[in-house]
């Protein structure tokens, strides 16, 4: 059982703040952590299109003091590990056209996060376009672009990424999108897949954040809601809980 199914049984919905430490100081990151934590967040993930690693290793650091919820690096590459702290998504970037994301950033990071005692979560990450303006992630990682209309093609990549042994999905509409993923979609990909179903970018209120979570979502992640309007988490945190007493109906 994956550390997401452990954490699962317990509150059957969860949210996770992602914090990218390119967007703000070590210490603004570290006061962002602990207040989304008192706010009811999950866990905290670290981490950015293009962090580099002598930042990553401050702010892990500092965050991983500051709060008791678990801490996960959220790598853009093998320079982003750092050994502060609990847990890695040691993820391949399932529709990206470069194999460094594929595979080659995996291979170049093992042997640190054996060396440092990381917990590594596997994770397939799919990334959806839903803007017509491209996000950070598209940009630097030249993805197989997937449209919100696309979703038997999210299925065949969601069904890849569990039969080669991962441990979650992860559909990202990207930092700082203008939509989230849709909720049909999301739908569609939990009747499928056996795995805990992640769901971030492009959710900025409680009412998006409890339908993504009705429809099949697992974790809602959200960052650039941290980041813009602290109020919002705890509003988006409330719609998860929400959603807890709307069981999803599955395959």
């Amino acid at each position: 059982m994956s550390v997401i199914d452990r954490m699962l049984e317990d509150k059957k919905k969860l949210h996770f703040t992602l914090i990218d430490p390119e967007n703000q100081s070590p210490v603004e990151a570290t006061e962002l952590a602990g207040r989304c934590q008192d706010m009811g967040t999950d866990a905290i993930m670290v981490g950015g299109s293009t962090v580099k690693g002598g930042v990553m290793d401050e702010i892990t650091r500092l965050i991983k003091k500051a709060v008791t919820v678990p801490v996960i690096i959220f790598p853009n590459n093998a320079e982003a590990i750092t050994a502060y702290a609990d847990y890695i998504f040691f993820m391949s970037l399932l529709n990206s056209r470069k194999s460094d994301y594929l595979i080659g950033e995996q291979v170049r990071g093992a042997r640190k996060v054996e060396m440092y005692g990381i917990e590594p979560i596997s994770l397939g990450y799919i990334v959806v376009s839903t803007g017509k303006k491209k996000t950070t992630v598209e940009e630097v990682a030249d993805l197989y672009r997937i449209e919100p209309n696309d979703v038997e093609k999210v299925i065949d990549y969601a069904l890849a990424a569990q039969y080669m042994g991962m441990e979650c999905v992860y559909l990202e509409a990207g930092s700082g999108a203008s939509k989230p993923v849709p909720g049909e979609m999301i739908e569609k990909v939990k009747r499928r897949i056996d795995i805990p179903l992640i769901i971030g970018g492009g959710i900025r209120d409680g009412e998006t954040a409890k339908n993504l979570a009705d429809a099949g979502a697992d974790v809602i992640v959200t960052g650039t809601a941290a980041e813009e309007n602290l109020e919002m988490v705890k509003e988006i945190i409330g719609g998860i809980h929400m959603s807890q007493l709307t069981p999803f109906i599955g395959k």
